[in-house]
């Protein structure tokens, strides 16, 4: 295990269960370690305490949305060089714009592979 990435903290801010966990098996496989949050009110406030290197969030979720939970962040000082990556099922160019212009670092698009989750996450961290 490569000890880099043991120091590594990853947010996953993710309301489906299934993907949530799928995400926490890969990334812990790979040796990062991994914090959950089920809804984007949940993902700011664990962000704030935890301190993660990355965060993984979704896109629509209930509570706050990924786009007005990265817009809080990205508001905060703290947070502005803090890469968040959006997993999405929607293919609408304009998410992906609304989300760069808060400040997203990267999307991936649901369904995705392991290899291309873990290429993103390695151009970030």
């Amino acid at each position: 295990m490569n000890l880099f990435k043991k120091n590594k903290k990853i947010l996953v801010v993710e309301d489906d269960d299934d993907i949530a966990e799928e995400l926490e098996a890969r990334l812990s496989l790979e040796g990062y370690c991994v914090l959950r949050a089920e809804n984007g009110k949940t993902g700011v406030e664990k962000a704030r305490t935890e301190k993660p290197d990355l965060i993984i969030m979704d896109v629509t979720m209930p509570k706050l949305d990924g786009h007005e939970a990265c817009k809080i962040l990205k508001a905060d000082d703290a947070f502005k060089t803090i890469p968040i990556l959006f997993l999405t099922a929607r293919p609408l160019m304009a998410d992906s714009e609304k989300a760069f212009e808060l400040g997203a670092s990267d999307f991936l698009k649901k369904p995705y592979t392991n290899d291309q989750l873990i290429a993103k996450i390695h151009k970030y961290i």
